[in-house]
């Protein structure tokens, strides 16, 4: 055999046969491409799933619920907030998933992202707080519900939210903590390793909000159970147990479970100043944050029974007519009963009960 043969031959085996290192390369290629295809997968749907029930709910809102409750036009900041974080913040996640070198040359794009993110994740908590506290104020504290939150009081307090919200970005911007892209997270966000930042940014923006949702819900709780210890009827307590779940099972499961997502991401960033836990829990930490945006409008629509009846008929494409012929509003015929047995206030119209 010749020495061109004997060089054929072999170079024939080694294309055929790879070596241990060209086996290595392409297994963690493999890896990595199955990686980025379920990191990808997971923010897609909660993309699409967040932009079409944001959307849906939010049309609704703007249409024919916009006089369902007080606490509509704080659902309404809220679901604008998701639906920026669905179609906008989520969009960018999955090029960063893809291809972070995009945000890497392009820094003026990651900063805006991560000042867009930091400002609704505020301002949701914040709007979470606020429809908490409308709701316990509205069954409980009636007289000073109607005065504060009017048509003109609920325009100044979705303004001041905002207004708050857009505070934690200007030190951002002005060199104090800054927007980076985060190599574990994928995404463009405020820099975690920034002590001081991260620590108002939690304490103030997360846990602040965190102690109003669950205090106004427990005071609501309470005040539902002393006004059911007070009622004899069996029938009139059985009433008064769907109230009591009535008034949890819409804004209350909606707020307890935007600030327990966000609540848990607060955990793991406080826990790992060092930014030494692996990427895995700082991704999997933040999707789960960002659910909350997804999901919020379908658990509103599935928990609601009148927003449930008004999406069936948007769905049958019929339209939905008002049944409130003299203006009685959900928050009316929801707390009528209840504040009755209570000592207070009047039958509203002809509301009976």
């Amino acid at each position: 055999m010749s020495i061109d043969s004997f060089n054929l031959s072999n170079s024939t085996a080694s294309t055929r046969e790879p070596t241990m290192d060209q086996l290595s390369n392409v297994t963690l290629q493999n890896d990595e491409f199955n990686e980025h295809a379920f990191q990808v997968s997971i923010v897609s749907v909660m993309a699409v799933v967040g932009t079409v029930g944001n959307s849906v709910v939010l049309g609704l809102l703007l249409t024919i619920c916009r006089g369902d409750t007080t606490a509509t036009p704080f659902v309404i900041s809220l679901t604008v907030a998701d639906l920026v974080v669905s179609l906008v913040i989520d969009s960018f996640h999955i090029k960063g998933i893809l291809d972070p070198e995009f945000f890497i040359e392009h820094t003026f794009v990651c900063r805006t992202v991560g000042s867009l993110c930091v400002a609704g994740c505020i301002a949701s908590l914040a709007t979470a707080a606020a429809i908490s506290i409308n709701r316990y104020m509205c069954v409980c504290r009636r007289a000073l519900h109607d005065a504060v939150f009017t048509d003109r009081g609920n325009a100044l307090i979705v303004s001041i939210v905002w207004v708050y919200g857009a505070l934690y970005v200007i030190p951002l911007w002005i060199g104090y903590g800054g927007v980076r892209y985060d190599l574990k997270t994928k995404n463009c966000m405020y820099d975690r390793t920034n002590i001081v930042f991260t620590l108002i940014f939690i304490i103030v923006g997360h846990l602040i909000p965190t102690v109003a949702v669950f205090a106004a819900n427990a005071k609501l709780f309470l005040y539902v159970r002393d006004v059911k210890e007070k009622v004899k009827s069996p029938v009139v307590r059985r009433k008064l147990l769907q109230e009591e779940l009535k008034v949890f099972k819409s804004l209350g499961i909606l707020c307890v479970y935007f600030v327990l997502s966000w609540l848990q991401y607060a955990v793991v960033v406080v826990s790992d100043p060092g930014d030494v836990w692996p990427a895995a829990a700082h991704f999997l930490s933040l999707v789960i944050a960002h659910t909350s945006s997804s999901l919020n409008a379908v658990l509103f629509a599935v928990t609601n029974s009148n927003m449930k009846k008004k999406v069936k008929k948007l769905c049958k494409f019929t339209k939905c007519i008002p049944k409130h012929r003299n203006k009685v509003t959900t928050d009316q015929m929801n707390t009528f009963h209840l504040r009755r047995i209570h000592g207070q206030g009047h039958r509203p119209y002809d509301v009976t009960v």
